[in-house]
Order: structure tokens, then sequence, then C-alpha cells
């Protein structure tokens, strides 16, 4: 067997089995392979060294820690350094030119108050005080008056030779009146010299402040580094050494010295795997436990799915036809989407009695709860229309409130089994030969448009079914004359609690109508239809919030 490829190690890992436990000593690059990581290299030979016995022993002894501390005082200290001494020798040559223009200034200061108490007729004559009054400051050096030809009339100290940067001259002129001529000039110079002194004692002192700031870096990046990335590794490594030898052990992440975020997370997935390592069998039938559970979820949810499936055919079923009063003279359009496949909105639409009905519920909730509520309303409808002949809208109303408290039991109060659930309804009732449209509401609208202008004409605030409060409005009926041109929408919130736009804004009634004005001129399906694009193109990729019904109609009046 000594003379085996090295090649041949990772293709006999699969042989291994899914378990880690009792499958005998591990080979090199096995905990690797099982975890996906085949391939990648660990150190500069490409892995092979990392689980060689020994190896991580030498590591846990801190071997090449220390270049990692070396390491960052070299590259981060010249940064330190240079961006230290330049900031403190900015800050020098600013104060050094502080203090030069100062200086100035009061040179300049006093040449013009010297040359103020020259300003006097017999001036050439009587300036001996003047001058030895300037010779007075420490930073003289030189003084010099001319008269107003350019003669030189006193001079005193020594005439400044050599750098221009080691002295300060400024000069005045002597007016012996308010208006006459400038009578002559003073020349000042004072010496520089102690500026320049200072400000090279304040760059010797910059820099032995920068040389300690070195220091005082260099040692908090030492204990930072030994107290915080170090001697985590170091337990980090002694505990690698001990997996190795199939002794579990975990790395504690408490103590004085705590590690960095990074070391903590990586201490954590090492504790991770060895706990992995620990229960390999456990983690084994675990999985195949899992995918047992999730063939049988995805059974189940195939066996829901063509359940709704098949109750959604059965809702559509109970939902008439749009072309259910196209015969009786109307002209109507039908969009109706559930958020989920089935769905609380309902709508219904008959001839009867030469009259044309069309009701429009939102029942409380969606998808299933919904549905069942629209099987009630649609069964107590068929009810009120032909067995009790009711014709009237708000007669219609109070009828399917009775119903549905019925059947959800809310005429028991608040004891066990009422139910708090309900629907808005709107019931349009057009005499196409009388020329009007009788129009209640329970919780919902109805939108006029004609003319250009839309007009929402609302019914009663309260919806119906719901627990009682006794602040329930009486149902009422409002009667709108018929005339060519008009255009009636019963709709579900649903139409306009739609989310969206850049402002992440809802489209409100508002935006509903605005929309609805646009495509005005457009036949009925097609306004519908851009309704619809309309609202999806404002949604965007925000999804949709609830349940949507709207049933729009156009009288043909004669």
């Amino acid at each position: 067997m000594s003379g085996e490829p090295a090649s041949s190690a990772p293709q006999a890992a699969p042989r291994r089995g899914g378990s880690l436990r009792g499958a005998g000593p591990m080979r090199r690059g096995d905990a690797l392979a099982h975890r996906g990581f085949t391939g990648v290299p660990t150190t500069q030979d490409g892995g092979a060294d990392t689980m060689r016995p020994g190896a991580l022993r030498g590591a846990a002894r801190g071997r090449n820690l220390d270049g990692l501390a070396h390491t960052l005082f070299l590259r981060l200290s010249p940064v330190i350094a240079s961006v230290v001494l330049a900031t403190q020798v900015v800050i020098a040559w600013v104060n050094y030119g502080d203090q030069i223009r100062l200086s100035g200034e009061r040179a300049q200061m006093m040449a013009d108050m010297t040359a103020r108490s020259l300003a006097r007729p017999g001036w050439t004559a009587d300036h001996a005080s003047q001058l030895q009054a300037l010779a007075l400051d420490p930073a003289f050096r030189f003084a010099l008056l001319r008269d107003a030809s350019g003669s030189v009339v006193a001079r005193l100290g020594e005439e400044p030779r050599g750098r221009n940067f080691e002295r300060i001259q400024v000069a005045a002129e002597i007016e012996p009146g308010a208006t006459a001529q400038p009578a002559g000039t003073l020349t000042l110079v004072l010496s520089a010299e102690g500026l320049r002194a200072n400000a090279e004692k304040q760059f010797v002192m910059v820099l032995g402040a920068s040389l300690a700031l070195i220091l005082a870096f260099a040692l908090a990046l030492r204990l930072a580094v030994g107290r915080h990335v170090l001697a985590p590794l170091r337990r980090l490594l002694s505990a690698m050494a001990q997996v190795e030898h199939k002794q579990w052990v975990t790395v504690d992440l408490a103590g004085r010295r705590r590690p960095s975020r990074e070391i903590a997370d990586i201490s954590a997935a090492f504790n991770r795997m060895v706990e992995g390592l620990r229960s390999g069998d456990e983690a084994r039938h675990l999985l195949a436990e899992l995918e047992r559970t999730h063939a049988q979820l995805a059974e189940a949810n195939g066996l829901v799915m063509e359940s709704l499936g098949y109750a959604r055919r059965i809702q559509q079923a109970v939902l008439p036809g749009a072309s259910a009063l196209r015969g009786a003279g109307f002209e109507v359009a039908v969009l109706w989407e559930p958020l989920h496949v089935v769905g609380g909105d309902y709508y219904w639409i008959e001839a009867v009695d030469g009259l044309g009905i069309v009701v429009v519920a939102d029942c409380t909730g969606h998808g299933v709860p919904g549905a069942f509520l629209t099987l009630i309303v649609a069964t107590a409808l068929d009810r009120i229309l032909h067995d009790q002949g009711l014709r009237r809208p708000d007669a219609i109303l109070a009828a399917l409130d009775g119903v549905v408290r019925a059947r959800l039991r809310q005429e028991m109060g608040v004891s066990e089994g009422a139910s708090d659930d309900g629907l808005d309804c709107g019931i349009c009732v057009v005499d196409r030969a009388g020329g009007t449209l009788h129009f209640a509401g329970a919780g919902l609208a109805l939108t006029l448009l004609a003319d250009g202008e839309t007009t929402r004409i609302k019914g009663r605030r309260h919806g119906l079914g719901y627990r009682r409060t006794g602040r329930e409005e009486p149902f009422a009926e409002v009667a709108l004359p018929l005339r060519g041109g008009q255009t009636f929408f019963l709709m579900t919130d649903g139409v306009s609690d739609q989310m969206g736009g850049a402002s992440r804004r809802l489209l409100g009634h508002r935006g509903v109508a605005e929309i609805l004005e646009k495509h005005r001129h457009l036949p009925l399906a097609e306004q519908v239809a851009a309704l619809e694009a309309a609202l999806a193109a404002h949604r965007g990729p925000e999804p949709r919030r609830d349940d949507m019904a709207l049933v729009a109609f156009r009288p043909m009046v004669g």
C-alpha cells in the first residue's frame, strides 16, 4: 500500500460513508472535503501540512504568531509617524508664520508712532530722543531717517546684512501737517532671530513628541494584538491540535482576554464544526428525517393547492358572467382578481323584472375564509332577490345584513361561537325604463364618471354583519337620473389600496379616478384593462395587498 499514489486519497474519501464517527483514522483533507472545501489551499503547500501530526502542536506553541504584531508595526508605524510629523510640522509652521506676522505688525506700529512723534517743524534737528526710544526694544537692530529729498538725516544702529528672513523691516512716512507733503521717511529694522530660534526649538519638541507617540503606539499595538488576537489564536490552535487527535474540545470565548470580533466569529465557527464532527451520525439521521418531512410537506402542499384550485373553479362558477346584463341594454366589464387562489371579493350581476341589479361585496379577510363568506353572500342574494322579491337596494342590504348575522351567529352577542366578521357591500338597481339608478352602500361607494368629471357617492359608513355597536346608521338609498355618457363603477378597496410609486404611497380613490378619466373615451372593457395595467405599473415590484373586484357598467339610455 506504500506505493499507492497520493492522488488516491481524495478518491477513497467517499467510501467512508456519511458518518465521521467510527470511520477509522481521519485521512489528510477529509475534514475539509466533507464540508465542501476540497481544493481550497490553507497554507503555501496547498494544505498538505495542515493535518500532519504535530503540525498544529507547533503552531499552538505560538510559532510565527508574533510575526503578526511585528508586521502590523512595520506597516502602520511609517504611516502614523508621517501623519503625526506632518501634522506637527504644519502646526509649527503656522505658529511661526503667526509670530512673524504679529512681529511685523508690532514693528509697523512702532514706526508709525515714532513717525507721528517726529511730524513737527524742525524735526530734522530734534530727533535723537525718538530714535533712542526705538533702541530700547530688545529686537531693535537699525533705524534710518531720510528727509523729503531722500537725504539721510540720521541713522542709529548697525545696518543689517545677511539673510532677509532673519529680520523684519518696515517704513513709515513723516508728515508735518494734515495737508502737507511727506517730509521724510523712517525705516525700522527688527531682528527675527529669536523667532527663528523659537521655531527651531518647537520643531525639536515636535520631533520628540512624534517619537514618543510612535513608541506609545507600538506598545499599545503590541498589547492589543497580544490580548485580543494572539492569545485567542493560541487557544484556537491548541483546540485544533486536540481535535486532530479526536478530542472534541471547543474554544471558550469568555475570559479576560476576549478575542476580536473576527476571531470570535472564527472560533464560533470552529465550535460549530466540532459539534458537527461530534454528532455526525445524528446529523445524517436528522438530514434523512428532514428529507422525509420535506417530501411529506411537498405532498401535503400539492393536495392543498389541488383543493384550492378546485375551490377556485367552484367560486368562479358561483360568479355570474359579464354578459348577464348585455341583453338588457348594458355595457358591462368586470375585474376580479383574488389575492390568493380564492378570495373574499364577490360580485352579482343580473337582470330581473326589467331591472339591472349590480352587487359588489368585500368580505372580511381574503383566501379561504373570505371565500367561505362569499358563498354565504351568494346564497343569501339568491334568496333575497328571487324568494323574497326585494328590489330596493336599501331593503336588499337590510335583508342581507340579517342573513349574514344569522349565519355567523352574531345575534348571540359576544357569547362563545359568535363571529365578528362581515362585509362591505354596494348595490345598484338600474331602472332603464324609468331613467333612474338607485344606489345603497354599506362601506362601499359608487363612482360615477360623466362629462369628464368623477363623482364618488358614498353609502353608510358601517358594513354588514360584525358585532353591533349601537352606532350603526340606517340603510338609505340614493336615486340618480340616467343620461347618456354616464359610466358607473362599483369597486372594493383592494383596487384603490395599491402601494407603489417612487414615494411608496397609496394610490387611493383619487388616483383611481384620474386613471379612469384618462381612459374615459375607450370602450368599457378596454378601459378596465387599462386600469388594471395602470395599477400594475403603479405597484411595480410591490406585491398586492388585498383582493380586487370591480364592476363597470354603462346603461344604454334611449
